[in-house]
């Protein structure tokens, strides 16, 4: 029996280029594994940025360019750290920390901010630095002075870039969420539809990671608004023994409030937040949410969505342990002083009143 065979080398390479140009980013890996043409193809820099202006259309945006571009291998680097997502691996959990720099500065990172309904991206924002240095003054004691408040007070991240004037009434694509039904109706509209992508990027080191969990974690409507939802998206992050948190672990909770309009049903965003909890519930503050950030680019990677969402349940679970055994000494604590008050009454009782 006659064995049909395709020899590559019979194909030009703008034939190749152009055939590998269509392949997904985990295909076109696996192809530049089979042999050193495909190989030397694979390397090309302009089919990453295609993969990953396709997948995170932030990438595309001017200034997103140097950021990228101008660490080795820029594109298929950030392709590989940023598709798949953080997740919890006990076994490897003292093995893939570097060694953390003195000082973190927030002006080492940079921040690609995507988010999409239905498999389209509706807002993208990229941010050349953590935003918490741009009230910074030219005073050098003002600016230590007020570094040093950031990092000793509790981590938020608020981008400014995401909020209701990126979707318009009108646009094409923007009316998407046009339930009439219940709020549980919308909010698993939101669950399934909406997605977010929260990359970080160390600009020196040109490591990258996602920080979402890319399906949210949770929605829930509130009630005391007028059709005001939140959306919880993030992972957990395992930490080094030397921060002192609870069970060496983090939760990197990224918080989108949004409103859908009644009649129209535009969906909106009102805020767009990020901050770093312990397993307590407690926010973390500025100097060590920089290091578990930094550490968080280094951490196990899974393309396996389930996973990430069994870490999270795993740390809530944790959470409500410790909220539990909080409330549990609260109370004895209460109850001891009202019987140490007790006590005093009766003696004193005893000792006033006559016998």
């Amino acid at each position: 029996m006659e064995h049909l065979q395709c020899d590559l080398k019979c194909l030009s390479r703008d034939i190749l280029a152009d055939i590998m140009a269509r392949l997904d980013g985990s295909t076109l890996a696996s192809a530049a594994c089979t042999c050193s043409d495909l190989r030397g193809i694979a390397r090309n820099q302009w089919l990453w940025k295609q993969l990953c202006n396709s997948t995170w259309p932030s990438t595309a945006l001017d200034e997103a360019q140097h950021l990228i571009s101008s660490s080795t291998d820029g594109f298929r680097r950030f392709y590989a750290d940023s598709y798949p997502l953080i997740s919890i691996d006990h076994k490897d959990a003292n093995n893939y920390f570097p060694i953390q720099p003195t000082l973190i500065s927030p002006s080492n990172f940079a921040l690609f901010i995507d988010v999409y309904y239905r498999e389209k991206c509706i807002a993208s924002s990229v941010l050349d630095a953590i935003p918490m240095e741009t009230d910074f003054g030219q005073d050098d004691d003002t600016t230590t002075g007020l570094m040093s408040w950031v990092l000793n007070c509790p981590f938020k991240v608020v981008p400014s870039d995401i909020n209701d004037e990126d979707i318009e009434d009108g646009d094409d694509g923007h009316d998407f969420v046009s339930l009439v039904g219940k709020a549980d109706d919308r909010c698993n509209e939101l669950k399934e539809g909406i997605r977010f992508s929260w990359v970080l990027l160390d600009k020196k080191r040109g490591k990258a990671g996602n920080l979402s969990s890319w399906k949210p974690l949770s929605v829930k409507k509130i009630w005391a608004s007028n059709g005001d939802y939140i959306l919880h998206f993030g992972c957990i992050i395992p930490v080094q023994e030397s921060l002192q948190l609870p069970h060496n672990l983090a939760k990197c909770l990224i918080v989108a409030r949004c409103n859908i309009e009644e009649k129209q049903g535009y969906l909106r965003w009102k805020e767009v937040s990020m901050h770093i909890e312990d397993t307590s519930g407690a926010y973390v503050n500025g100097g060590k949410s920089l290091t578990i950030l930094n550490q968080a680019l280094y951490c196990s990677r899974s393309n396996n969505r389930h996973a990430v969402e069994t870490g999270y349940i795993q740390f809530e679970g944790r959470k409500q342990e410790i909220i539990r055994k909080k409330k549990l000494e609260e109370t004895l604590a209460d109850w001891l002083c009202i019987s140490f008050e007790v006590v005093i009454l009766l003696i004193l009782g005893y000792r006033i009143l006559p016998i």
